[in-house]
């Protein structure tokens, strides 16, 4: 598995973090200012592939920068690991802008 780690971090402290290390694992952190506890699994070989699938169709992702004066979300996605890492930040508008992007959240999300 490629390590993914991917973060929102939105109005009054609201924060969605999911990680998958390189051997499947993940760990869901969610919440507001009255956090939840994060929850954790290891991917079905079905997730893994149905995520490593969405990562090759999204390749290089184009940019996705917040317009000015936007109120929104803004997410950072990190495939890959240490010096190989690719950042991607985009705001939460991107998603209805690049559907391979939006496919590959979505598979995060449902973690």
């Amino acid at each position: 598995m490629v390590p993914i780690k991917y973060q929102v971090v939105g109005e009054e402290d609201y924060a969605f973090i999911v990680e998958i290390d390189s051997t499947g694992k993940y760990v869901v952190q969610s919440g507001t200012y009255t956090s939840q506890p994060p929850r954790s699994g290891q991917l079905t070989s079905l997730q893994e592939d149905e995520l490593l699938e969405a990562i090759q169709a999204l390749g290089i992702p184009s940019e996705h920068p917040m317009p000015r004066g936007a109120v929104a979300f803004e997410a950072r996605l990190i495939i890959g690991e240490e010096a190989k890492a690719v950042t991607y930040p985009f705001w939460e508008g991107a998603l209805e802008e690049d559907a391979k992007l939006n496919k590959l959240v979505r598979l995060l999300e449902v973690l």
